[in-house]
């Protein structure tokens, strides 16, 4: 759980709006740091095909798909397999594009900064 839930943070944190009908289109083949005292620098990846990946400091990777549903992008993590009683993480859409910068606090209140960067 407490990956899906690291997954989670790091994949609201970058949901944006570059495009109409295309929430996620300005983080097609970029790279989306999110730097945490806690866990290390993690990268995340959306892919054009509805799927993404994390990889956390440690080595280990998450994966699995993401869906628009109206003004929020939900996310379902495939592998590895969740707890049978995990739901999809959705969150509200946000306008980020490559080169910005900004910060979110995670449930225990440790503070992340995000970057989108160009490129994988």
């Amino acid at each position: 759980m407490r990956t899906f839930f690291l997954t989670a943070v790091a994949l609201v944190a970058f949901t944006g709006t570059a495009l109409a009908g295309d929430p996620l289109a300005s983080y097609y083949g970029n790279t989306v740091v999110l730097s945490n005292p806690k866990t290390g620098d993690m990268q995340a990846f959306v892919n054009q095909d509805g799927s993404y990946s994390t990889k956390f400091a440690d080595g280990k990777m998450v994966s699995g798909t993401w869906a628009v549903a109206g003004d929020q992008t939900c996310y379902t993590q495939t592998n590895p397999a969740p707890a049978a009683d995990a739901k999809p993480f959705c969150a509200a859409n946000a306008d980020h594009k490559v080169g910005d910068s900004w910060k979110v606090a995670a449930a225990d209140g440790t503070e992340t900064t995000i970057t989108i960067k160009a490129g994988r």
